[in-house]
């Protein structure tokens, strides 16, 4: 199992949830075929990196403030360079469905207090012409319809509708438990939210009508996911499943899956060495649980991705170096491991290294490549074909 010597009341919570995939690296390979080159030039160090919808393009931020860059990655050109995300750690970056928005989240080098909600500043950047068109400042979450016209921002207990073009609330709604995370979906008629498990939804829980201790262990450390719906705010349910801390709530694009990245508070942890980070994955249509749980050791928040096939699930993690994990995505299985060992750095000087140990990555079209970011320049794993 992946979580080392539970005590028995934590152990009967796990058996309570039901079993799920186990996605340890049974029998993954390792694999070292890749290329190391340079995107951008070699004066800063990446940050956060995504795809854009159509396939044609990748954004990178960088430390050290800016710039942001649009790349075509085909013929390893920057096509442009914005001024935008003036943070110094550098951004995670995410792109609206149609391609028109880039959306920054300031990063910290730090990265977050896990025992606390985390609050930190956004920014919606127009991808053609680099202009900032919408900041927000010590929000939890931020996401884009869509329609490309809204912000859905969470800041304290309030969901904000808040429109783009002209940076007004048009709408907003209370959760009242509500924690660090949101979603939308694909076709815009369901948010997800994380939040603390409620008295009135706990007190229908049947397990814990005997089982006190374990009632007070998940209102304490645990975290709950809600749906709304994005017309008027209802209620639709809430997942039957029990999760860590969130921090990141992603729905796929098709809008099958949600993946929900989870860390348990450090008081209910029980690794020995190292964070524990969990990617688990909930039915996007039924807005339920699955018991596919991704794990990662990774230092920071873990960046992943689905495949554009949905057949493999790529995770970054943390062993003596930072690592590239391909698992199947069905079965939860990790087939390859690429470890940015002493050979990937034999070399190279220290801007290049990825000096806070933070990658992002993406997949490549094929889906037979993943690349990822490494200190100033790009790594492309050539990922083994069975």
């Amino acid at each position: 199992m992946m979580r080392n010597s539970p005590s028995s009341w934590i152990l009967f919570l796990c058996l309570i949830s039901g079993p799920f995939i186990n996605t340890e690296t049974k029998a993954q390979k390792i694999n070292a075929e890749y290329e190391r080159y340079s995107l951008t030039g070699e004066k800063y160090i990446h940050s956060g990196m995504a795809m854009s919808p159509d396939q044609k393009y990748i954004a990178i931020a960088s430390n050290q403030s800016y710039p942001l860059y649009i790349v075509d990655y085909v013929n390893r050109k920057v096509l442009s360079q914005f001024d935008v995300g003036n943070w110094y750690a550098g951004s995670r970056v995410s792109w609206s469905a149609k391609g028109k928005y880039i959306l920054l989240q300031q990063l910290f080098y730090n990265d977050f207090s896990s025992n606390k909600d985390r609050e930190v500043n956004f920014e919606i950047v127009d991808a053609g012409s680099g202009r900032s068109v919408l900041k927000l400042e010590k929000y939890h979450d931020v996401k884009i319809s869509p329609d490309e016209q809204y912000a859905i921002a969470l800041t304290g207990n309030t969901i904000e509708i808040r429109s783009i073009s002209t940076g007004k609330v048009e709408r907003s709604f209370s959760v009242g438990d509500a924690t660090n995370s949101l979603a939308i979906s694909p076709d815009g008629k369901t948010i997800a939210v994380s939040e603390k498990p409620g008295d009135k939804f706990l007190s229908a829980d049947s397990q814990f009508r005997k089982n006190k201790k374990g009632l007070k262990y998940v209102k304490k450390y645990k975290q709950v996911i809600s749906f709304y719906n994005f017309s008027d705010f209802k209620l639709i349910q809430t997942a039957n499943e029990y999760y860590d801390n969130v921090y990141r709530l992603d729905w796929s694009d098709d809008g099958r899956y949600i993946f929900c990245l989870n860390i348990p508070h450090l008081k209910a942890t029980t690794a020995t060495s190292g964070r524990q980070n969990f990617i688990s994955v909930l039915d996007g249509v039924n807005f339920q649980s699955t018991r596919t749980v991704f794990p990662s050791n990774s230092n920071y928040e873990p960046d992943f991705r689905l495949s554009h096939d949905g057949k493999y699930m790529g995770i970054v993690s943390w062993g003596k170096f930072p690592e590239l994990r391909v698992h199947d995505f069905e079965t939860g299985q990790a087939l390859q491991r690429f470890e940015m060992s002493t050979r990937v750095m034999e070399g190279i000087s220290k801007l290049e290294f990825p000096s806070d140990g933070r990658v992002f990555i993406e997949f490549l079209p094929d889906d037979k490549s993943i690349l990822a970011t490494f200190g100033n320049q790009m790594l492309q794993w050539n990922i083994p074909q069975e």
